[in-house]
């Protein structure tokens, strides 16, 4: 691998265990952000070095720190999983809050 080959950052919302509810909208450093859906996926080119990846579901937002090196494969899951409260929440005003998850996967 050359040391100017980009980075590959690919995230995806395909986690069975994922409610399907809520976009989950990612970036990588101050890049575009992407919003996902369930079963939706993107792949992010950057370049090598260290970088994060934010994640947040408009209720809940992480950050992960990665460093990658040329030529590498970055691969996250992220979901968006209910809770024990959620509900009790459902049935008392209609909405419920969603936590969410993010896993590096490689």
């Amino acid at each position: 691998m050359t040391s100017d080959a980009p980075v590959r950052v690919t995230v995806s919302r395909t986690d069975t265990t994922d409610v399907g509810q809520r976009q989950v909208i990612v970036s990588v450093d101050d890049g575009p952000a992407t919003k996902l859906s369930f079963g939706e996926t993107v792949t992010i080119d950057v370049a090598p070095g260290a970088h994060q990846l934010k994640a947040n579901n408009t209720l809940v937002w992480k950050k992960i720190a990665f460093t990658a090196v040329a030529g590498d494969q970055v691969e996250f899951s992220v979901a968006n999983r209910s809770s024990r409260f959620t509900l009790g929440f459902l049935a008392l005003m209609g909405v419920a809050p969603l936590g969410m998850t993010v896993e590096r996967k490689k």
